[in-house]
């Protein structure tokens, strides 16, 4: 989805571009919620109490403005392990970390900023004595690299910190290695089978046309009470293509399919049609929006 907007360049403004960049992760998020709600697995109750005692500590630390991230990042592992042993998807904690993760730096920059300034002072005056060998410049160097870039690091919230240090792995590693598990489409799955087209008929319509619709009315309702507006530069072409494009599925989908449909059959029809959806509703969403003329043209 938002490889192909950066194909289509400025012909997509980019307040719309912000628009399905925030569905795609609460689409994301309503996926996982909807795994661990509706698809537990060998249910034990007495463990979500568990998780709920641990949600509550993360939740007593944001109160208590505690900036430092690894204790966010220990309780998340125990939520996730609560989560796993209760019978609940245990991407869950994910969520409970995204929801009481402070977003905010430390209030109190004093310090850090004193930090900054006396590295940078002390650089000054290495830079300054003409009589500091090369040796002793280089450590000097080092020391001040050193805490500048822990007085900067330290000046982001602990969600910052935590998605600067999560971000290469999750794009390099888990994402591909979740989309590549997850999808496992078997292409010689039985059209003929009595539920075969209906749920192939089911997911390609709700790809193509309820998630498009749903927007598109929700988005109606949000601009008549006043909760949202309409972007600067965005036409009815832009929305329903973007719209469109909303309606590409992600990897969660195949997993879903999974969850929904335990006859395997049934599930690898399901993964076809989400397959097949996602390529209608990107080529209709890129076709629209690319009738489109481009800023620059217009």
């Amino acid at each position: 989805m938002i490889g192909i907007l950066a194909l289509l360049g400025d012909r997509v403004p980019q307040q719309m571009r912000v628009f399905i960049a925030a569905f795609a992760v609460i689409d994301g998020i309503l996926s996982v919620l909807t795994l661990a709600i509706f698809y537990p697995h060998n249910f034990t109750a007495p463990w979500l109490l568990g998780a709920g005692a641990a949600s509550l500590v993360m939740f007593r630390l944001g109160r208590a403005k505690v900036y430092a991230a690894w204790p966010y990042v220990v309780i998340a592992a125990l939520v996730w392990f609560c989560l796993h042993a209760a019978g609940v998807h245990g991407a869950l904690a994910g969520c409970v970390l995204a929801a009481f993760l402070p977003t905010r730096p430390a209030p109190d920059a004093g310090p850090l900023l004193a930090q900054a300034a006396n590295a940078l002072s002390v650089l000054e005056i290495a830079q300054a004595e003409k009589a500091n060998g090369e040796h002793d410049k280089d450590t000097i160097l080092d020391w001040a690299a050193r805490n500048l870039t822990a007085a900067s690091e330290r000046l982001l919230s602990p969600a910052d910190r935590i998605e600067s240090a999560v971000a290469p792995w999750s794009t390099y590693l888990a994402l591909p290695l979740f989309a590549f598990s997850s999808t496992g489409v078997s292409l010689s799955a039985d059209f003929g089978a009595p539920n075969a087209f209906s749920i192939f008929a089911g997911v390609i319509l709700g790809l193509v046309v309820g998630k498009p619709l749903g927007i598109a009315i929700f988005s109606y309702a949000a601009r008549m009470t006043g909760i949202g507006r309409v972007p600067d530069g965005v036409n009815f072409k832009t929305f329903l293509g973007a719209s469109l494009l909303c309606g590409i599925g992600d990897p969660l989908a195949f997993l879903l399919a999974d969850q929904a449909f335990p006859d395997s059959g049934d599930a690898a029809m399901a993964k076809i049609a989400v397959l097949v959806g996602s390529v209608v509703a990107a080529a209709l969403g890129t076709g629209i929006i690319a009738l489109n003329p481009s800023r620059a043209a217009r």
